[in-house]
């Protein structure tokens, strides 16, 4: 399961997930440029619906994922917007392992996340989950040189997060995306 399935599982680790890592054209800087495939999407703030504010920065988190995967940007500061803790070195590894590989992604997953909000200590959400079933059929995983990099076909996986508020920011801080076929 090379390529982007495999960059998912190696994000969740212990081949749960594969990291993927692009292979699009970067800017200037050696940094992956803005995926057309995807808007902007700004940093989610904890004003307005917690629910939908943690749903749009679980997709943020995968967004900047998938720009970073195109080239292999393991450093990408993009990714800090919208991870932290076990889910950032979850996300930085898994491209870093691709970046030595030399493997990078073409195409993007789609994405289905149901965000619940869990914790709201002193009337203020801090805390939520976002359950996911990600089908990374149309993200695969290259060589830079662009052969198709070994492994099983990429397929749908469920994907489980935990969010939390930091300084007024949701950020996703644990990833678990489990093995290909784990949802329908």
């Amino acid at each position: 399961m090379r390529g982007a399935v495999r960059v998912l599982l190696a994000v969740a680790g212990c081949c749960a997930m594969a990291v993927l890592a692009g292979c699009g054209a970067g800017a200037a800087s050696g940094r992956p440029s803005a995926s057309p495939d995807y808007p902007p999407v700004p940093a989610a703030s904890t004003v307005g619906d917690p629910a939908a504010l943690a749903r749009q920065a679980y997709l943020g988190m995968w967004q900047a994922f998938v720009a970073a995967s195109q080239t292999g940007d393991y450093q990408s500061p993009a990714l800090s917007r919208y991870a932290a803790g076990a889910a950032l070195a979850l996300l930085t590894r898994g491209l870093y392992q691709n970046y030595k590989e030399g493997i990078v992604t073409r195409g993007r997953p789609a994405f289905d996340p149901v965000a619940t909000i869990t914790g709201t200590p002193a009337g203020e959400p801090s805390q939520a989950r976002v359950t996911d079933c990600a089908n990374s059929a149309s993200w695969l995983n290259y060589y830079k040189s662009g052969k198709p990099a070994p492994g099983a076909p990429p397929g749908k996986q469920r994907v489980n997060a935990s969010l939390e508020t930091f300084d007024g920011t949701w950020k996703v801080t644990t990833l678990v995306v489990e093995k290909e076929g784990t949802c329908a």
